[in-house]
């Protein structure tokens, strides 16, 4: 029984001895990875990777996107050729990269190995954004048959990025009050370049011009159309107004027929009058 328990207690032993040296052969051989503060930056314009070095002898440096090498050196070879659009800082130890674009997003890797010493990597991701251009309206397009009931606008923004979505503002004046309105949820539809991977967006709005002049507007992210007005040349009267406005047309009209019928009538009379008088 002890000679059972001895056996045990020794395999358990060599087990943990061989899993803390095989724990430790993967710390020495693999490279020490540490996550840096991300980037981002605008299309068209630049970044720098900053790769920290300690003041000692450096076997390479070089900043990696995946498999593909972007920039810097190594002490005892030729690299691979760099990208065009960076430069490389052997003094800061930095990769310097312009005219961004949206493909450019992702992480990177800066291979840091210091003479006879294990590499070290610092993880760094990008990410590179597009401002939309300012929204604008398109001519508003009505229903002839309606009357101004059904018509629709539509608001467009482009060449921005990430996908996002159009906000639309709306000031209705009628003779009584001012009411502010607020869509955020209108539907959108998105089309993307499939070489610039930028975004256009548009979005329809649908209004009638019954309750008097509307002032539109929409935003893209943080930026804001100019104010469009539609229906302002449309009149809005209730009906009791109209009749009013009817039966006084209605007034001028027949006191303008009995006077042009006088006029008519007494020259007529002073006519025959004349007449008489000179026989």
């Amino acid at each position: 029984m002890m000679a059972s328990t001895w056996s045990r207690y020794h395999f358990l032993t060599q087990r943990f001895s061989l899993d803390l040296l095989l724990s430790l052969v993967l710390t020495l051989t693999w490279p020490f990875t540490v996550t840096g503060s991300p980037l981002s930056g605008q299309v068209g314009g630049n970044v720098t990777f900053q790769c920290p070095v300690e003041e000692k002898p450096v076997d390479f440096l070089y900043l990696q996107r995946g498999n593909n090498f972007v920039n810097g050196y190594y002490a005892y070879k030729e690299l691979p050729t760099r990208w065009n659009n960076t430069k490389l800082d052997r003094n800061t130890s930095s990769v310097f990269m312009n005219n961004l674009k949206v493909s450019h997003s992702g992480e990177y890797t800066c291979h840091i190995r210091y003479r006879n010493e294990q590499p070290t990597d610092i993880s760094i991701t990008l990410s590179v954004t597009a401002k939309y251009s300012r929204p604008l309206f398109s001519p508003p397009v009505c229903d002839k048959e309606t009357q101004g009931q059904n018509c629709q606008t539509t608001c467009t923004s482009n060449n921005g990025y990430p996908k996002s979505r159009i906000i639309i503002q709306a000031i209705v004046t009628s003779t009584n009050d001012t009411i502010r309105q607020t869509w955020d949820h209108v539907r959108s539809v998105h089309s993307q370049n499939s070489s610039t991977l930028l975004y256009n967006i548009a979005t329809t709005v649908s209004y009638n011009c019954s309750n008097g002049e509307i002032k539109f507007s929409c935003s893209v992210g943080d930026v804001t159309s100019d104010e469009f007005s539609v229906c302002a040349h449309q009149e809005q009267h209730s009906p009791d107004i109209v009749i009013v406005i009817a039966i006084c047309i209605l007034v001028v009209v027949m006191i303008a027929g009995v006077l042009c019928w006088r006029r008519r009538t007494g020259g007529t009379m002073r006519l025959e009058r004349v007449n008489t008088n000179e026989a």
